[in-house]
């Protein structure tokens, strides 16, 4: 059993000190049925309603990332159940084997094959993962001079340390590992007594092989030279598992024993292409065991606690906020500030048919949730990644649309995207599904867009989104066909999941999106016809690309073809969620998000994980979290006792790390100009905080509710600009900068007027 020990509900009446930010007071007030104000200097009404607010004091996080902690009361027995944690490249998973083994397991997400991806024989459906995808490394051994029968085992999130305890008839052992934060060394550290006192770690190297290689009985015909093990002369212990192809992955060792205690200092590092992994981990290693010991542990230790503070969310679940929160600590462990894409396995390598990176919704939904939590480092490296491979993507693309398009496969290498790419109308020699699917660099791009949006940085805009967009929507220029009226339509794609079709939803809805969001980026950057001379194309292509179809039971997956089966992906509703090009907003919008969320949850089978976190999240959009939070139940049978999650019995990323995502947009949600408070609360949570969480524009928003009314919210501006605020029905008083506070009757949204800087309170008027 799995421990979630519950969240304090002791929190009812708030006593906070109020931090204004000094210097001007920025005096115009709410706009669009207000009348402005301004503040005569030196005034300041009192208004005892006012709720006093500190942020900064607003959560104790030790006691309740404590009380969050994932235990277990006996040792874990396998990868599902284990412990783990992560640095955002290296990673461990802890469980036992035997009566007499502890397996730590190593990874390391930069550790991939190199072979040429022309070279590659596509046996595996013409994709180049056999090549190109991560390898093996090998696993470190606690074996034990005794049988331990009894055990337990736990995530401490507040300081990111797993730890456990293992007893046997006359002795007992208390271990604990961490990655560092911020350094590239795995650290245990283990406790013995009685008949364990003897218990040594002992590593186990593997061949460099290609864990879908070895499942599918299809190794390369040159296989990697077997690991040589050395040591140096100050006693490290080494792998050096040199590559055909070039490069090296290297694990380097050491141990210090002190009475019954024993610490072990280990690093992976993975180099190409120079072979200089060898010099690197054994730097690594000599590094952390020369620092001061305590100053190196306190280090890792503030640095996961500044990665907590960046956001809160509490929903009063005892369940779901241990749940939230194990996927907060997951996201930092499997990716860092432009650093590795979370592909299908993150640092835990598993035997595994999907050890690459998968682009037709894996990679989308592992980044999703950290746009909202305001975690920029767990979604810039996806975005980063985009960006330096910017020429293999062309490369993805056959050779005639090299010149002036962009693509992205179905699965690629983490390390440079290169993978063949699918056609309209197929690609010659491809898997006729495989070949089909087109809009994954699309969809990859939206996540790319939010980014920007949430931190309104045009870099990303000049750099990455507006050249990628513009080749990536050329792509399709090549194969578009006008019919006598003038519309435009796409030949034979594959909706994923699904099956091929004409005027394909899951291509025309990225499109789309892709093509507006070209002629307003393009207008945000004031460029004519003249310095850009696309954009009269795109405007042609907006106003004649072919409709998605409807009827009866909602929308078509692609033209005369309907869902009549399970589905488990939604890439026939990708205008309402992530895209929101179709909205709740009008009626019409709203009926056919209804029917078309109804008819694709009727059939109750071919139903994944990740299929209840996106109907969780397109309830949320309809404001019904009743719905959203009976969708996100039926994801806990899916989820593993670590809260991993498999298909087929294969380990996967996306699906519990979607489903936080799921949990903020009840919420907040932000789109189209729009900050929605609290939208989509259920009834069942009647008590929920959030704090600095993130909306488009760079507004932060924290809030509370209690008794299910929304008790006050904080809007921060960091950029500055225009935004409509929407609250739940009620009678407000609200104050912009400490200034004296005004009443608003809220039905609707409350347009605000922002600069860098300024602070809106509104609280509940009772």
């Amino acid at each position: 059993m799995i421990a979630f020990m519950p969240p304090s509900n002791a929190h009812r009446q708030f006593l906070f000190a109020i931090f204004i930010c000094c210097g001007l007071l920025v005096y115009c007030g709410l706009v669009g049925g207000q009348t402005g104000w301004a503040q005569p200097a030196g005034e300041r009404e009192i208004d005892e309603t006012r709720p006093a607010i500190s942020l900064d004091n607003l959560v104790d996080w030790p006691t309740f990332l404590d009380k969050c902690d994932w235990q277990r009361d006996t040792m874990s027995r396998s990868w599902d159940e284990a412990p783990f944690t992560g640095n955002g490249e290296q990673g461990t998973l802890v469980y036992q084997t035997d009566d007499r083994t502890i397996r730590f397991d190593v990874g390391c997400s930069a550790a991939h094959d190199h072979r040429p991806w022309d070279e590659d024989d596509l046996s595996e459906k013409h994709v180049e993962v056999l090549n190109r995808g991560r390898h093996f490394i090998g696993h470190l051994e606690l074996r034990l001079p005794a049988g331990v029968p009894g055990g337990a085992s736990r995530i401490g999130l507040w300081n990111a340390e797993a730890s456990g305890t293992i007893e046997s008839a006359e002795g007992n052992a208390k271990w604990t590992a961490i990655t560092h934060a911020t350094e590239p060394v795995i650290h245990c550290e283990l406790h013995t007594t009685g008949e364990l006192s003897d218990a040594k770690f002992v590593y186990v190297p593997m061949l460099p092989k290609s864990p879908r290689a070895v499942r599918a009985k299809a190794e390369r015909k040159d296989p990697h030279p077997a690991p040589k093990v050395t040591e140096t002369e100050d006693g490290i212990q080494l792998i050096v598992q040199d590559l055909v192809a070039g490069g090296q992955t290297a694990v380097a060792w050491t141990t210090r024993r002190d009475a019954d205690r024993t610490r072990l200092w280990l690093s992976v590092q993975h180099s190409f292409p120079e072979s200089d992994a060898f010099d690197r981990v054994v730097a690594a290693v000599r590094s952390a065991v020369r620092a001061d010991y305590e100053s190196w542990i306190k280090s890792h230790c503030e640095w996961w606690h500044s990665y907590y503070s960046q956001s809160f969310l509490q929903t009063g679940h005892p369940f779901w906020d241990s749940f939230y929160w194990i996927q907060q600590y997951k996201l930092a462990c499997a990716t860092r500030d432009q650093g590795w894409i979370i592909d299908n396995q993150g640092p835990w390598l598993q035997p595994t048919a999907w050890s690459a990176t998968w682009w037709n919704l894996n990679v989308q939904l592992s980044h999703a949730g950290g746009y909202t939590a305001n975690r920029r480092g767990t979604v810039s490296a996806l975005r980063q990644k985009l960006h330096d491979n910017q020429e293999h993507l062309n490369e993805n693309v056959a050779e005639p649309y090299r010149h002036d398009s962009s693509a992205m496969g179905r699965s690629s290498s983490g390390w440079d995207l290169i993978a063949h790419a699918g056609q309209p109308g197929g690609r010659p020699e491809m898997d006729p599904k495989i070949g089909a699917e087109c809009a994954n660099l699309l969809w990859s791009l939206h996540n790319v867009d939010l980014e920007y949006r949430y931190w309104v940085d045009e870099s990303i805009r000049d750099e990455t989104l507006y050249p990628l967009l513009t080749r990536a929507v050329n792509y399709y220029r090549h194969f578009l066909k006008r019919d006598a009226n003038g519309t435009l339509h796409l030949p034979k794609t594959f909706s994923p999941e699904y099956r091929l079709a004409e005027d394909c939803t899951y291509d025309l809805d990225l499109l789309r999106w892709a093509i507006n969001r070209l002629i307003e980026l393009a207008e945000e950057k004031q460029l004519s016809v003249e310095n850009e001379p696309l954009l009269p194309v795109w405007r042609e292509l907006s106003e004649n690309l072919v409709a998605v179809q409807t009827n009866e039971t909602g929308r078509a997956v692609g033209r005369d073809v309907w869902l009549t089966n399970g589905h488990r992906h939604w890439s026939h509703l990708m205008a309402i969620y992530p895209l929101r090009t179709i909205t709740p907003d009008s009626e019409e919008g709203r009926e056919l998000i209804e029917r078309s969320l109804k008819h694709w949850r009727s059939f109750g089978r071919g139903i994944a994980g990740y299929s209840y976190t996106a109907s969780s999240c397109m309830a949320s959009l309809l404001g019904d979290g009743d719905s959203a939070v009976e969708y996100l139940e039926q994801l806990r049978p899916y989820l593993k006792p670590n809260t991993f999650y498999s298909e087929i019995g294969l380990p996967v990323m996306e699906t519990p790390l979607h489903g936080a995502t799921a949990m903020q947009e009840m919420l907040l949600q932000s789109h189209g100009g729009k900050l929605a408070i609290f939208p989509a609360v259920p009834t069942r949570w009647p008590d929920v905080k959030m704090m600095r969480f993130r909306g488009e524009g760079g507004y932060l928003v924290s809030g509370l509710m209690e008794d299910g009314k929304c008790r006050w919210a904080l809007i921060e501006s960091t950029v500055g600009g225009n935004v409509d605020v929407v609250l739940p029905p009620g009678t407000y008083k609200w104050s912009k900068n400490g200034s004296r506070a005004s009443v608003q009757d809220v039905s609707g949204a409350l347009p605000l007027q922002t600069v860098k800087g300024d602070h809106l309170l509104v609280w509940l008027a009772e």
